[in-house]
């Protein structure tokens, strides 16, 4: 549910940007063949980009052993399950789905039916159908609906436009539309980005219309007659959709400069600021390149160099540890492989304390991630070089005692838990 929810408001913010760039710097240009590629790229960037998340590298300052402590978690209580209110928006969410998919279907089988039970005529390279049945003419995917009331002469200009909506493919941008729109219903942004799709078509079919039509006045006369006839369907381009004076002043020969096509470019800012919004940060470690001074007046060096592996009980090398001498930090693992180089001044042994942030899977939907201290480290330590130091294996184990309900449980239980349902934690240090 966690997932869903943040893909759907991603999803909704990406859509809404472009929705705002167009209403504030492009719908009135008329450079309508780049204006719909802006549009569509708004539906295919709002599908897709949520999926991708951005990271930026945030290095947190070296925890000290000393400073770190394996908590035993005792009293560990887990709520019980109840509807919650996710589950309420869940449903919600999902009705709406379910009324827009019957909307279009019952929009669409009464179109298919009359495509099935009427005679198909050719009409100028047009599946042309004649039909009472709607009062408004439009194109359904290569289908072209005319009113059989319509003069040849109207019908020719009406066939003209809806051949321009077939030839460049205008229902694959109502398609992907009807996809977005199913997802995003709660959007408000993602009606009026509809609309501009629409009017979007419809000044590229007029503006290709005009250049084929034998008169302009006749086409535009057409295009009256045909004003109060209703909407169709959502699949469908409606010759008579968004018959306002801005259309008829779209249709003018107007030559607009190059430059203005720069508006396009305003999108780039609106995308760096939506991916760094939505980043994630991934924590490591400072690294600290300290190197202890031979022991003074001695006149003997002590300075030993020695190379490791550090791994976790499941033998898995670890990626993030700081590397504690006598309670000191001498540095941090850095190879992806939990190996580690040092030079050490003396004989004291060498702790590894694992401190990072792992992915927690907390049940089936939701990950999240969680600060996690190992108990169970094994270190393998050899020298370098002509140490005298024998090669040794030192292990630290201490599990740690995780008390759920009243019974002993294992980590792995516990990370099954909501931490939304936990009524209450105790954790008890040291003997008790």
């Amino acid at each position: 549910m966690e997932a869903l929810a943040t893909y759907l408001i991603k999803s909704s913010v990406w859509l809404t940007g472009f929705a705002l760039v167009y209403t504030l710097f492009l719908r009135n240009e008329r450079f309508f063949a780049l204006n719909r590629t802006y549009l569509v790229s708004g539906i295919l960037f709002s599908i897709i980009f949520p999926l991708f998340t951005w990271r930026y590298t945030v290095v947190l300052p070296m925890v000290p052993a000393t400073e770190v402590s394996e908590p035993q978690v005792s009293g560990m209580v887990a709520a019980e399950e109840s509807f919650s209110a996710q589950n309420a928006l869940l449903y919600f969410y999902l009705s709406g789905i379910i009324l827009l998919l019957i909307r279009t279907i019952r929009q669409t089988l009464p179109v298919l039916r009359i495509i099935r039970k009427s005679e198909t005529h050719q009409y100028n390279s047009a599946k042309l159908i004649r039909t009472t049945e709607y009062p408004a003419s439009f194109s359904f995917f290569t289908f072209v609906f005319v009113n059989p009331s319509v003069s040849d002469t109207e019908t020719n200009e009406i066939v003209n436009h809806e051949m321009e909506h077939i030839r460049q493919r205008h229902w694959i941008d109502l398609l992907l539309f009807e996809i977005l729109r199913t997802m995003q219903w709660f959007n408000p942004m993602i009606w009026l980005y509809g609309h501009y799709i629409r009017q979007n078509h419809e000044y590229l079919a007029d503006q290709r219309a005009l250049q084929r039509s034998s008169d302009p006045a006749i086409y535009r006369a057409a295009l009256l007659n045909q004003m109060f006839g209703g909407p169709v369907i959502s699949l469908a381009n409606s010759f008579n959709y968004s018959i306002n004076k801005k259309r008829f002043s779209m249709m003018k020969q107007t030559i607009s400069s190059p430059i203005r096509k720069l508006k396009l470019l305003l999108i780039l800012p609106l995308i760096a600021g939506v991916f760094y919004s939505f980043a994630t940060p991934e924590y490591k470690f400072a690294t600290t390149q300290n190197e202890p001074a031979a022991e003074q007046g001695s006149g003997q060096d002590h300075t030993r160099t020695v190379k490791g592996k550090v791994m976790d009980e499941n033998g898995n090398p670890l990626k993030s540890a700081s590397v504690i001498i006598s309670g000191k930090t001498i540095g941090t693992i850095t190879d992806d492989n939990g190996n580690f180089m040092l030079k050490v001044t003396d004989d004291s042994p060498i702790v590894i304390s694992y401190v990072g942030l792992e992915t927690v899977k907390v049940n089936p939907d939701f990950e999240k991630e969680m600060a996690v201290t190992l108990k169970t480290v094994t270190i393998s330590i050899e020298p370098v070089g002509n140490n005298n130091s024998a090669s040794k294996s030192q292990e630290i184990a201490e599990p740690a005692l995780i008390i759920i309900d009243g019974k002993e449980s294992t980590k792995a239980v516990m990370a099954t838990i909501n931490p939304e349902k936990i009524e209450n934690v105790k954790v008890l240090k040291g003997e008790m």
